[in-house]
């Protein structure tokens, strides 16, 4: 990814729009998207929520706020002890996507950053169709306002679909 956009997500806005798995908790935060402190508010949300955790997540999720220093080690005990697992892109290009929607009036050309995440996640085919240099699907509405409509309606689609997750 080239990171064209810059962004960082508090612990409330990640909690209440998905649960994340550990392979992802970590993608996070070794991206800079996660902050020290917002992974231990994330993992003691799980970890309040009785989600299954491994030890070094336990020990993240019980940190004192003192003890943020321990966060890289922590992090980097749960990425070694990670199996293969599937990409993570998919859920932080949700919430980047989720991001700049919700707080679309703060940025000049949302549709711009829009632009920018699809080539920082490396050209995802989900995001046809609201991306302006590409071509919508045959008979589909076009311009900046049905973009904005299918961008909802996307968001809308993946929040339903992580909501179903444990």
């Amino acid at each position: 990814m080239s990171d064209l956009v810059r962004l960082s997500f508090p612990a409330a806005f990640i909690i209440s729009a998905v649960h994340l798995t550990a392979a992802e908790l970590v993608c996070g935060y070794r991206r800079g998207w996660l902050s020290e402190h917002d992974v231990v508010t994330i993992t003691l949300s799980s970890y309040g929520k009785g989600v299954e955790q491994s030890g070094p997540e336990k020990d993240l999720a019980l940190l004192l706020s003192d003890e943020l220093d321990r966060v890289p080690q922590l992090m980097g005990e749960i990425a070694e002890s990670l199996k293969p697992e599937a990409d993570s892109s998919p859920v932080w290009l949700f919430l980047a996507l989720t991001w700049v929607y919700e707080h679309r009036a703060d940025y000049l050309d949302p549709l711009e950053v829009v632009e920018m995440l699809f080539t920082d996640f490396d050209y995802p085919d989900e995001m046809q169709g609201i991306v302006r240099f590409i071509p919508p699907l045959p008979g589909a509405a076009t311009g900046n306002r049905a973009i904005e409509g299918r961008w909802k309606d996307y968001l809308t689609r993946k929040a339903a679909e992580y909501a179903d997750r444990p």
